[in-house]
């Protein structure tokens, strides 16, 4: 993204100047007002921010957006972009080569971000961020959950807590004449149904239940509802431990095994990309999607658009489990935080205007600019006034990756309009998960070992599970697979998290 060139401030400096030596015989106040306007713009602060793109096209620095978030903040502000697909990655070099602005989204506590927070990149805020009227309105749970060795190093990135559930093909539910399922054997049962009785009525044997892919989101979700741990859970003994050792999971693959195995769930499940997720649910071949709440919502704008189709989908949350109990397995209630590093920000005074920053945009004006733009351009308010996005048809998204700083801690925004019955369901849906989200106990929690080689870890488990669902690995394979979990670094990783729980009691 282009550098945008400060000579705007300086001119209209220059302006104002020349307008008070012009205006000499003029009255003091008129005096006085132009030469307060000189001072503001000259004492007018800067601001660096680096965020993400996921187009590789983000939002221009001109952009009105911008220009607006400027003059409500005060700030000129210059915003840089890495592509989210490697941005872990290039953020690491950045971090290495201590070539970082003042402002940081960083999408996880992985290895690199826990060293360099102890090695002191990043400013500690844990004692600051409550000294700002909208900051200290954050979820203290959520604050909690993204710290670090129990120190904050920054603002987190807002996301429900409920956002999971299971979307699904409504039209086709009526016509193989079964109501929204409760339990495990209504959703065997539905999924059954869309498979071989031809849900969508043309006489075809052309469908299936359930699209899965390589991700194993959906999987762990019913683990979950199956009982299961999210992550990890304390056992019987009062010690943590990790959810594939439990009774419940390997209950929760078997169920999984039994829909691969009647063909109620795609076959090619474990090496279809996640790009390629939708597709089959978007052509109408299969009539269940097991992910987060608000794609229902975007399965609706696919066929309302592309179809000329309405209210033919439809969102649950996840349905009870076998022992009559409805569990569903929430976000972590971020998706990472914005950290003020020492890098761009070296003086404490330099950290107390970041935060101030970061304080201006969560508050409502703050808010609706980051995430819809600027009202006449980029939105309107209905009567209600709702915002009412406007929609830019064949052209890029002019906001691309703005919103990507959008902390959002006190929900202040103005509220979106809703248009659609669809739109209501999901926050609905998001709203009744909260009384039954399990949460992971580790989320707060660090391990060294886990920040180094968790990823490679879990890889192996998951592999393991996908064999066994297709029926590669039987449970005593599992359980090998499991050991070597364990000899691998994985009983160093438990330790460290019962060394850290017992701590933080």
């Amino acid at each position: 993204m282009k550098k945008r060139v400060r000579f705007l401030s300086i001119l209209c400096v220059l302006v104002l100047a020349a307008s008070v030596l012009a205006g000499c015989a003029s009255d003091s106040i008129s005096s006085s007002t132009d030469s307060s306007k000189t001072a503001e713009k000259a004492e007018k602060k800067s601001i660096d921010i680096l965020g993400i793109t996921f187009t590789g096209t983000p939002i221009e620095d001109d952009e009105p957006a911008v220009l607006a978030l400027e003059e409500l903040t005060g700030y000129d502000i210059e915003m840089d972009f890495l592509l989210n697909s490697s941005y872990e990655d290039q953020l690491n070099t950045r971090m290495a080569a201590g070539n970082l602005p003042a402002i940081v989204v960083i999408t996880g506590k992985t290895a690199s971000v826990i060293g360099n927070a102890r090695a002191g990149a990043f400013w500690d805020i844990t004692d600051q961020y409550k000294n700002y009227p909208n900051l200290s309105k954050a979820n203290e749970i959520v604050m909690n959950n993204i710290s670090i060795d129990g120190k904050i190093y920054g603002i987190y990135r807002s996301r429900p807590l409920g956002r999971n559930g299971i979307s699904y093909r409504k039209d086709w539910l009526a016509n193989v004449g079964m109501e929204e399922p409760k339990t495990m054997d209504d959703l065997y049962n539905m999924l059954k149904a869309f498979t071989y009785n031809d849900p969508d009525q043309n006489g075809k044997d052309d469908t299936y239940g359930m699209t899965w892919c390589k991700w194993d989101g959906p999987l762990d979700q019913l683990a979950v509802a199956f009982g299961a741990p999210n992550k990890y859970g304390v056992g019987d003994d009062g010690k943590l431990e990790p959810y594939f050792v439990t009774d419940e999971y390997m209950e929760s693959m078997k169920f999984a095994k039994k829909l691969y195995e009647e063909g109620l769930i795609n076959q090619d499940f474990a090496a279809m990309e996640t790009s390629d997720w939708q597709t089959d649910f978007k052509n109408g071949k299969s009539g269940v999607y097991i992910d987060v709440s608000d794609q229902a919502r975007r399965f609706q704008s696919y066929f309302r658009d592309e179809k000329d189709i309405d209210d033919n989908v439809w969102v649950m949350g996840m349905v009870e489990g076998p022992d009559g109990v409805r569990r569903v397995q929430p976000t972590s209630g971020h998706a990472g935080f914005v950290a003020i590093t020492k890098n761009g920000a070296p003086e404490e005074q330099d950290m107390k205007d970041a935060l101030a920053f970061l304080d201006i945009l969560n508050t409502r004006e703050g808010q609706d600019l980051i995430s819809y733009g600027v009202e006449g351009i980029h939105y309107d308010l209905n009567d209600q006034g709702e915002i009412v996005p406007k929609t830019f048809p064949n052209q890029e998204n002019p906001l691309e990756g703005f919103n990507q700083i959008m902390m959002d801690v006190a929900d202040l925004g103005t509220p979106r309009a809703l248009q659609y019955p669809i739109e209501r369901r999901v926050e609905e849906v998001q709203k009744e998960n909260i009384d039954f989200v399990v949460g992971n106990p580790t989320e707060p929690l660090t391990s060294n070992t886990y920040a180094e080689k968790g990823a490679q870890l879990d890889q192996l488990v998951r592999d393991a599970r996908v064999q066994f669902v297709v029926g590669a690995l039987d449970e005593a394979g599992f359980q090998e697979v499991v050991d070597q979990w364990f000899e691998q670094g994985g009983q160093k990783i438990v330790d460290e998290y019962n060394e850290a729980y017992e701590a933080a009691k």
